[in-house]
């Protein structure tokens, strides 16, 4: 009898429910069932999954696993440790001394054959079975090591013959160096084996100087030898794993929410989704928002390995936003130098926390919403408000002549930081950004930025008194024209008010052109007729010539 599957640490199980939830991998599990059944032909493979932390590479191994017991297989596990003090080839040992708990002494005798004294110097459970075992030869180091492997390998392929074996390695990114060695080894003696070995590990801790890269790239080089990556999950299949797990039926809307906030991570998703109910998603669109304790915990093990530098791009670079350049980071970070800064991108690039943009240079994103979010929530109140500013004034001089074009951008940062800048630059841009949302017919996004730079301006919008300047009349006619767009009924009465106070301005200040613009603007609709429309067109039509063009068009209305 096998081992008896572990406790996945992070699989595509959301909450603590049993293995029987299983989404998506199609393709990835082809992969996987292929190589084992060419494995358990006679034909041994080694297989790799590989992952960021949370993606699934137990669960789907565990579904691999249930395959080759079904196909008659025995499957053990093995999984090595973050701790020190582990003892060398722990995963090896584990599956070795399961199986020789599991078999009797005949079998072992037979199966073990002249090593058996070798491997029980690491497995000491084979001497509690064969008490008659003598010391292993005294040999020198590297040849003794070399007797072990051989040993090891040669009861493996034995106890294949009987039954096939498929052999887990789990979380190899944390294996010995002797481990490591080991499987190099064994990958190379089971050709014309029924053994499956199937090793995880996740790529963003495995760097070129990591010594599970040495391994994979001698490796890789093996005809036995298969690669498979796993990414995250559709948004479908997010539906379907929240569904399965919660017992939720997702709304579009809601799935491409999670999906978006997670990319598709099994355990984000799980953990986004713990305490959820169908109320939540339906009635509360805030629930999203909120970043779980296991989330937190599982970013903030990976950002604890990191330099303080890499720690400080990745701080700044988060209240910039989901992307961010290089050129504005090296603006802002000026107590490190240029070198400096690069190594620390290159240190986050590396294990998958920032990624750069394809087709672009200097510009980059975080690698998961939740990551930029955690950082960002770390910080106080103070010092967001403070990076805020310095990251506005940092895109205006960034952008020189071109900065109209990110207004939207520069409205953000400079609304959040209008206790230290005031409100100057944010109604600048705010009016910018809501001008160019109309002009892209977003008129929802149009009358935030309207109302944003209203606010700033302290100006309210239930006053009858006409706007005291030309840029607070051009906020109000830009709200009238956004609100119009948006509302029905009573409500465009209120944006005819609003439109009439431009109105008053631009008249006054005898700038014809907008206040005509701002008379035959069409608020009115043939199904609701606005009280005041005609005297508005009447006092118009006083401001231009009676021949005129304008006057024709006002008259036309």
């Amino acid at each position: 009898m096998a081992e008896p599957s572990p406790r996945p640490e992070r699989s595509s199980l959301s909450h603590t429910q049993s293995r029987a939830i299983f989404v998506g991998r199609q393709r990835e599990m082809a992969e996987l069932t292929s190589a084992l059944e060419e494995a358990l032909s006679g034909q041994g493979r080694l297989v790799m999954l590989v992952g960021e932390p949370g993606i699934g590479k137990t669960r789907t191994t565990q579904e691999l696993a249930s395959h080759a017991e079904n196909l008659g297989a025995q499957v053990f596990w093995g999984r090595c440790y973050e701790d020190e003090g582990t003892p060398p080839y722990w995963p090896w040992v584990q599956t070795m001394r399961s199986y020789v708990q599991q078999a009797s002494r005949e079998q072992l005798t037979a199966e073990i054959g002249p090593g058996a004294a070798a491997i029980a110097e690491i497995v000491p459970e084979i001497r509690g079975k064969l008490p008659d075992l003598e010391t292993p030869p005294a040999l020198d180091p590297e040849a003794a090591r070399f007797h072990l492997f051989g040993s090891i390998a040669t009861f493996l392929k034995n106890a294949a013959q009987n039954q096939p074996l498929m052999m887990v390695l789990d979380d190899l990114h944390w294996a010995d160096r002797s481990s490591l060695l080991l499987l190099e080894f064994v990958a190379r003696e089971i050709g014309t084996s029924k053994i499956s070995l199937v090793g995880a590990y996740r790529d963003i801790e495995v760097s070129r100087r990591h010594p599970l890269s040495q391994t994979l790239g001698a490796l890789v080089r093996e005809q036995l030898f298969h690669r498979v990556q796993l990414d995250g999950l559709t948004q479908q299949e997010v539906g379907e794993l929240v569904q399965g797990s919660a017992g939720i039926d997702l709304t579009l809307e809601a799935a491409e929410a999670i999906h978006n906030r997670t990319d598709g991570n099994p355990f984000f998703v799980g953990e986004v989704t713990r305490h959820v109910t169908l109320e939540n998603i339906t009635e509360d669109p805030g629930w999203a928002s909120i970043i779980p304790e296991g989330v937190r915990d599982a970013i903030g093990r990976r950002l604890n390995r990191l330099s303080d530098h890499c720690n400080q791009m990745l701080t700044t670079a988060s209240v910039v936003g989901q992307e961010f350049e290089f050129r504005l980071l090296n603006s802002l970070m000026s107590d490190i130098t240029e070198d400096q800064l690069l190594a620390a991108m290159d240190e986050a690039v590396e294990v998958q926390l920032i990624e750069e943009l394809p087709n672009s240079v200097g510009l980059y994103q975080f690698t998961h919403a939740l990551i930029q979010e955690t950082l960002f929530e770390e910080l106080s109140t103070t010092r967001r408000v403070r990076l805020h500013a310095r990251i506005a004034e940092g895109l205006e001089t960034l952008y020189g002549n071109d900065a109209d074009v990110h207004a939207e951008e520069l409205a953000y940062h400079f609304a959040e930081a209008q206790t230290l800048t005031g409100p100057e630059k944010l109604v600048r841009y705010s009016l910018m950004a809501g001008q160019q949302a109309l002009a892209s017919y977003a008129y929802d996004d149009a009358l935030t930025y309207f109302e944003k730079g209203l606010a700033a301006r302290d100006i309210a919008l239930s006053g009858t008194d006409a706007a005291c300047d030309e840029e607070a009349a051009d906020l109000l006619f830009g709200l009238a024209r956004a609100r119009s767009n948006t509302v029905s009924g009573q409500q465009l009465v209120e944006a005819f008010a609003i439109l009439s106070r431009a109105f008053d301005y631009y008249a006054e200040a005898g700038n014809v052109a907008q206040a005509v613009a701002a008379a035959l603007f069409p608020i009115v609709t043939p199904s609701y007729r606005i009280p005041g429309i005609t005297g508005l067109l009447a006092r118009a039509l006083t401001l231009v010539p009676a021949d005129s063009h304008e006057a024709g068009r006002i008259l036309c209305v």
